[in-house]
């Protein structure tokens, strides 16, 4: 498995989470925002992700790129281009203590394992330490097809040859400690019906690529309203996480430019870090990307 992959699967899964939990109360039909106001010296830029896409979906308005270049620094929500991170993640997807043979039962885990082999190509049993949610990730790919496109790895692409900086919102071990608030057993119950409702789930990630590709906010609002599934993990996998972001930007824009580029389902909302910027004395406005 590249490393590609290993990074797609680790931020897809949070994605997943998010986005279905995303409640988008602004009116703009825009994926980019301009910082500015509160003593800044110079703007900076919020931009909001799908961590996987189809390639032939996949597109970086000029108006991005245009203030992605004119940008200081890039703030991802981990940072990328550091090579000891893959390993970290490897460990962190890792389960020490049980195998997913211990979480399944038997019926569960041949549904599971028969799914792996037939629809993915991949031998559950290769994957036996890996949690529950992590397992689940593998099935963007099938969503996507092979090879998805990410705005992430694209950026650290762009940073690279404009010879830029990239700053992770989070660690690693934080990003996961998220995550790992979910008990195995919930992880489990959900690997089980991402191949259970794979159809269902398949049509409606093609439903919110398409808007997201729109930009259409208010329909991608009208979705999150009829979406019941993990609710009880928004407060830690969104509105916590959020919450503890306000406090680092602050600190990354006091006296430079810098494009911040996260999972669309964190832009949003009364508790979303649009809305929380407004309130520490920001001015956010929409910025068109045609």
């Amino acid at each position: 498995m590249n490393q590609n992959k290993i990074l797609y699967n680790f931020l897809c899964i949070i994605f997943i989470l998010s986005l279905n939990l995303a409640v988008f109360a602004q009116p703009q039909n825009s994926l980019l925002w301009e910082i500015i106001g509160n003593g800044l010296s110079k703007p900076s830029f919020v931009f909001g992700t799908i961590h996987a896409l189809p390639k032939e979906k996949f597109f970086i308005s000029e108006i991005v790129k245009e203030k992605f270049k004119a940008s200081d620094k890039i703030v991802l929500e981990l940072k990328l281009d550091d090579p000891s991170m893959v390993p970290e993640v490897y460990a962190a997807m890792s389960m020490k203590d049980t195998l997913i043979d211990n979480l399944l039962s038997k019926e569960d885990l041949k549904l599971v394992s028969q799914f792996f082999a037939d629809s993915l190509g991949i031998t559950l049993a290769t994957l036996n330490k890996v949690k529950p949610l992590m397992l689940a990730s593998f099935i963007i790919e099938k969503y996507t097809g092979p090879n998805p496109a990410s705005y992430e790895q694209s950026f650290v692409q762009l940073a690279k040859s404009e010879a830029k900086d990239i700053i992770g919102m989070e660690s690693v071990k934080e990003q996961m400690s998220y995550i790992d608030k979910i008990s195995l057993k919930d992880q489990s119950k959900l690997l089980v019906e991402s191949v259970t409702d794979y159809e269902k789930s398949k049509k409606e990630f093609n439903q919110l690529t398409d808007i997201y590709l729109k930009q259409d906010i208010g329909k991608v609002y009208q979705m999150m309203l009829e979406e019941k599934e993990f609710k009880d993990f928004a407060e830690f996998l969104i509105y916590e996480r959020n919450r503890n972001w306000i406090p680092r930007i602050e600190k990354m824009i006091k006296n430079q430019s810098c494009f911040i580029a996260v999972g669309c389902g964190h832009l949003a909302g009364e508790k979303g870090i649009l809305a929380l910027l407004e309130k520490h004395g920001y001015v956010v406005k929409a910025v068109g990307n045609e």
